[in-house]
């Protein structure tokens, strides 16, 4: 899609998040289109002349290497400002904070004594911190729906992990001790190919300083400024003990505030995720486009989702783990799961920071989405009922077939050719007894819920892979 119809799509008359085109990275954007609007109100804000040479800045505080002098800059997601200096008896304000100074230009003392160099900067005769309403003040970003319609109009998924994998780029704020953001793994009968494209894809839409491990460093007019630890989202294939640190132990290496994770898993990882999804092969394709195209909308609707912080209530948090933990157990049953399912980083995981810290970090992503500042209680079993059971559920069946088909057939069977419907009815109606002559056509497609012919075409694959055999014809059953 050219970047004029992205604008005639998804633009909005009060916020434009998708009017320009650009593969630029997220602290170094031009001033102008590439700001989202409350970036260009906060930047008419930014400097005012009181009288004669003497100045007022509202910006937010970045620390530097030299303990006089820290950047303020018009918004947080921006490397860019003017430097103000701070005399060795006045406080310095707090990294991240809103503030107000007043000052007149100099020569920061500090540089000039260093290293015999001109930097311009304010000298802060007096400051204050501000408070800033973003909630009310902001114009809410592209919504749940439209975010995921921009991400996901060459790729073929089903919806409810479209949204999921969409909200990756909305993430959710921290609770309690525990960093934010979503995390999702993709436990896939689909070609490996295939989901390692769409994982591409996904992680080649964000600029670089969102998707690094480490915390650059970014060179703003001779002084080096690390930039923010805010978000990081992480596309790709994670090892077991960095998926480990950021799904169970709710911790970050690098002291990123909020980190959204999308990742291919194997067996031993599949169920660590906040929402660990099943790609079945017949619904899933993608086609190949420039991702760099969807970079700056998407890039300006998920630094705005960061502004809101949802709040939520102990008492709604307390009402909803009880109803996650009765669905656990009702999960336990109905899949014959033993105790260890509900154990610290298994599939059920009932700890208190397991599934139900996940579900509230699913329901604050919504409220998020909806641009909503509170959750309740019946957003929290929302989050559960309709989307992390029904992606349990399908999760396990999926993960169970892919095991037993791999048990049986080989790790390296393409069982990815096979129509996942059709392969699970088939398992299903295959007693195994000797003599059986197995389940029709008819009987297979009726269990499977699909037209004869999708039965047909997938039967006559597994019979051609090896894995069914005909014993009568127009019987199937299992090798």
């Amino acid at each position: 899609m050219d970047p004029e119809d992205l604008l005639v799509e998804h633009g909005s008359a009060f916020d434009r998040l998708a009017d320009a085109f650009s593969s630029s990275d997220i602290f170094n954007r031009w001033h102008g289109t590439e700001l989202v609007r409350w970036e260009s109100d906060l930047l008419q804000q930014f400097s005012e002349r009181l009288r004669g040479q003497k100045f007022l800045y509202r910006g937010f505080v970045r620390h530097t290497r030299d303990p006089s002098l820290i950047l303020l800059t018009p918004s947080p997601w921006l490397l860019e400002g003017e430097f103000v200096f701070f005399e060795r008896e006045q406080t310095i304000p707090e990294d991240g904070a809103y503030i107000e100074v007043t000052g007149k230009r100099i020569a920061a003392p500090s540089v000039l004594q260093q290293s015999n160099t001109v930097l311009r900067a304010i000298a802060a005769e007096s400051y204050q911190s501000l408070n800033l309403d973003f909630a009310s003040q902001i114009a809410p970003p592209l919504s749940l729906k439209e975010l995921s319609n921009m991400l996901f109009e060459r790729v073929g998924i089903a919806e409810a992990s479209k949204r999921v994998f969409a909200r990756l780029f909305v993430s959710s704020p921290p609770f309690q001790d525990a960093i934010g953001g979503l995390t999702t793994g993709i436990q896939a009968i689909a070609s490996m190919t295939d989901v390692r494209r769409f994982l591409s894809f996904i992680r080649h839409i964000l600029p670089p300083s969102m998707r690094t491990r480490t915390i650059s460093v970014k060179d703003v007019r001779g002084m080096k400024i690390r930039t923010p630890r805010m978000l990081r989202i992480d596309i790709g294939s994670l090892s077991k003990a960095r998926l480990e640190t950021i799904c169970i132990q709710r911790k970050d290496s690098s002291g990123f505030k909020e980190v959204s994770v999308g990742t291919l898993t194997e067996a031993e990882t599949a169920a660590l995720p906040d929402v660990p999804l099943a790609l079945a092969s017949e619904d899933f394709w993608i086609e190949t486009r420039n991702p760099k195209e969807l970079r700056l909308p998407i890039l300006k609707s998920a630094i705005t989702y960061q502004l809101l912080t949802p709040i939520v209530s102990q008492r709604s948090i307390d009402s909803s783990t009880k109803h996650v933990l009765s669905r656990l157990e009702t999960l336990q049953e109905s899949f014959d799961l033993g105790e260890t399912a509900l154990a610290r980083g298994n599939v059920l995981d009932a700890d208190a920071l397991g599934r139900p810290l996940s579900t509230l970090k699913i329901a604050r992503s919504n409220a998020r989405a909806a641009w909503n500042e509170k959750v309740t209680v019946t957003d929290i079993k929302h989050a559960w009922d309709r989307i992390l059971e029904p992606a349990l559920k399908e999760f396990i069946e999926i993960s169970e077939i892919k095991r037993t088909s791999e048990a049986d057939w080989g790790k390296g069977s393409r069982i990815d050719k096979f129509n996942t419907k059709v392969l699970k009815a088939i398992r299903t109606l295959d007693t195994g007894k000797r003599g059986y002559l197995g389940p029709t056509l008819d009987e297979i497609a009726q269990e499977a819920g699909v037209e004869n012919y999708v039965a047909a075409e997938t039967l006559t694959r597994m019979k051609d892979s090896g894995v069914l055999y005909e014993p009568r014809p127009g019987h199937y059953r299992l090798v």
